[in-house]
């Protein structure tokens, strides 16, 4: 175990071992509403690492003008605030800053866990069948966007139109269509198949709008699918002055003169890759909530760099690499969060010039001649030979982590996988099988720690295990957009990459629902796996009639973790922890990290 373990019990096990996301108790008035309880321990409460309350310029609650600007600095480029088509989820953290979604979710009263409820939304959703088919949602009165118009059921409609428009096929299209719910000939309209008029989305009135679905469902699988932020909210007005003459494309939320904002807070100025401001919006519905008078996020690239900003105090608060954590351990300053997502290696089956790729045999000696446990060390992070992270939860009303049931424990091989002589078997044994006689393969990574040191790490030792007469591994490094760009390419150029890093943050509190990013129907696939077994899982999982019934998603979330890992479908090697250095004038309101709203860093105060 790493040595900043023990270091961590205490801070995250109300959050993330037992309250975070294990009590899931229904709203006191409506039906649905997640609020994420605290179980037995109360631990968190006692951390000696969370601040004590400090004066406070605002007095006991926010202004509408707010005090004090959160300065940030980030590797990640925005790109764009189109909710419709952004890639990463560093987008989505700032298009849900300055947007409003129907539902979200916020720290809970006393800013120890979170609750999933309604934002845009007036109530939880409305079951208007017994079967859970039908639902409508009421929308709030008196919410505006930016320049005073009113946002209502009519913006959400044109949003849902557009992000289903066949000729702009938007990238998150599929996210909205079928993900926790399937909306009725959604995804035949997306395709071509059919006409509006026959999707199950409905405009009833100004503040009432209705979806049908496949399968019944029940309000909270509703609530969570409509908190994607590719659900939020856009602006007809501004959607439209983007438009290109084929209606093909669109430049809305390229830049500020093609955004309107309406959530927390306002786009006050956006230089495109290098600086986004952000003032908070005094007439947003959860004012209250906020605190900082605003937010501003600088670019940079270097990650030494933003070591120096920080150490001189131009920024609030650091993300620590591998190599800069080790300058930091002992340092109380120092909060540490579960990554929600393991690293793994995505691996171009389908690539035409490197056939390799497609033996199974072969991406098994790569999965069992990783050793996890020593790259792990070297990026201060935990092995992990399986899928689902530590963090999901199985079951929300008792608590249960998936990674803890006998179904997980059985996906983790001895020693995280690591198996040299079985790896130098099955090594031989592709070659025989596809006839060659030497590998030589390209591993592509984005240009900063821990990816380089893991590449190198394994150029060294893949070449060392299966022999440099026999295997070769070249890297290359380049851009973290450039590298997703090259492997969701692959449909149209099928021999873009051959492997690379990947890692999805997924639905940590619906572990069935974070497989969809390897059925054959999601849009932003990383590689060609393509298997109707696999969807079929994944439909029953999320959809089936019997998934509520006790035990049975825990055997489909089993059996889809098997079937990747198995064949090699991809290779998991470290399961993320993240590590920050926050300043002493960042106040945070959060009393413990917790699933979803992390350390809340929106919902900070400044103190100086």
């Amino acid at each position: 175990m790493r040595k900043n373990k023990k270091a961590m019990l205490v801070l995250l096990s109300a959050a993330m071992l037992a309250g975070a996301v294990s009590g899931c108790s229904k709203s006191s008035k409506k039906e649905g509403s997640i609020e994420f309880t605290e179980a037995a321990s109360t631990e968190a409460s006692t951390d000696a690492s969370v601040e004590e309350t400090k004066a406070d310029p605002n007095g006991e609650t926010p202004t509408d003008e707010g005090y004090g600007i959160l300065r940030e600095a980030s590797t990640n480029k925005i790109g764009s605030l189109n909710p419709l088509t952004y890639i990463n989820s560093y987008s989505s953290t700032q298009i849900k800053r300055c947007s409003v979604i129907l539902y979200t979710y916020f720290p809970n009263e006393d800013n120890t866990f979170c609750t999933l409820s309604g934002e845009l939304a007036a109530e939880d959703p409305i079951k208007m069948d017994d079967e859970g088919k039908v639902w409508q949602i009421k929308i709030r009165e008196g919410v505006t966007w930016e320049n005073g118009d009113p946002l209502n059921a009519n913006d959400v409609y044109y949003t849902w139109q557009m992000i289903l428009d066949p000729k702009l096929a938007n990238l998150r299209a599929s996210n909205f269509a079928k993900d926790v719910i399937e909306i009725d000939h959604a995804m035949d309209y997306f395709q071509g198949k059919c006409t509006w008029d026959e999707v199950g989305l409905k405009l009833i009135d100004d503040y009432t709008l209705e979806i049908h679905t496949v399968a019944g469902h029940d309000a909270r699988e509703v609530m969570t699918h409509l908190a994607h932020p590719a659900n939020c909210i856009i602006n007809k007005e501004y959607y439209e002055k983007g438009m290109n003459a084929d209606r093909t494309e669109t430049l809305y939320g390229t830049s500020k003169d093609y955004w309107i904002s309406a959530g927390p807070f306002l786009v006050d100025s956006w230089t495109n890759d290098a600086e986004i401001v952000f003032k908070k919006n005094p007439n947003y519905i959860f004012k209250d909530k906020i605190w900082l008078a605003g937010i501003d996020i600088k670019v940079v690239a270097d990650t030494s760099t933003q070591m120096q900003l920080f150490d001189n105090g131009e920024i609030d608060y650091v993300k620590l690499n591998a190599e800069t954590f080790l300058q930091y351990e002992e340092d109380p300053r120092v909060l540490y969060a579960p990554g929600n997502s393991v690293r793994h290696i995505t691996i171009n089956s389908a690539n035409p010039d490197q056939p390799i790729l497609g033996n199974e045999k072969f991406r098994q000696a790569l999965f069992y001649g990783t050793d996890r446990q020593t790259i792990a060390k070297m990026v201060k992070e935990d092995p992990a030979d399986y899928i689902v992270p530590t963090t999901h939860i199985i079951d929300l009303a008792k608590g249960t982590k998936f990674r803890d049931t006998e179904e997980g424990k059985a996906n983790i091989h001895e020693n995280y996988g690591y198996d040299e002589e079985k790896a130098k078997q099955l090594f031989s044994e592709a070659l025989a099988e596809t006839g060659i006689d030497k590998v030589s393969l390209t591993m592509i990574y984005n240009d900063a720690a821990p990816q380089t040191v893991m590449s190198e790490y394994l150029q060294q030792s893949w070449q060392k295990l299966f022999g440099a007469d026999k295997f070769e591994l070249k890297l290359q490094a380049m851009p973290s957009s450039q590298r997703g760009d090259l492997m969701r390419s692959w449909k149209t150029k099928p021999n873009s990459y051959e492997i690379s890093w990947g890692g999805w943050v997924s639905t940590d509190l619906m572990p069935w629902n974070a497989f969809k990013y390897w059925t054959t129907y999601y849009s932003a696939k990383n590689e060609p796996y393509l298997s109707e077994d696999f969807d079929k899982v994944f439909d029953d999982a999320n959809f089936g009639e019997d998934r509520f019934e006790d035990g049975v998603r825990l055997k489909e979330v089993a059996e889809m973790e098997k079937m990747l890992i198995e064949p090699a479908i991809i290779i998991p090697v470290t399961e993320s922890l993240d590590k920050y250095l926050k300043a002493d004038r960042l106040e945070l309101t959060m009393k413990n990290w917790a699933n979803r709203v992390e350390w809340g860093w929106d919902y900070a105060k400044i103190v100086e």
